[in-house]
């Protein structure tokens, strides 16, 4: 049996904060500087990187763009673990 709707959810939100995390280093950028970028306020940033928000599309594409990344980037499972 595959996994619950909540299940497929809360893989996608870890993706999504392990991705933000992955090319913000990658970046080398604080998380100050993406939340400046981005137009976020800095809790609000660390709250999509540590999970703990579910961001809408907009939040998505501007964190995508605060990082010179794509919303592709985001969502990829495809990466490797030490970026």
């Amino acid at each position: 049996m595959g996994k619950t709707l909540e299940q497929e959810y809360r893989t996608l939100l870890k993706v999504i904060s392990e991705n933000l995390k992955r090319l913000r280093k990658r970046a080398q950028l604080t998380q100050e500087q993406v939340s400046h970028q981005g137009g976020f306020h800095t809790r609000f940033y660390q709250k999509l990187e540590s999970g703990t928000y579910s961001p809408n599309l907009f939040t998505l594409v501007r964190a995508a763009r605060a990082l010179k990344a794509t919303l592709s980037d985001l969502l990829s499972t495809n990466h490797q673990k030490h970026a």
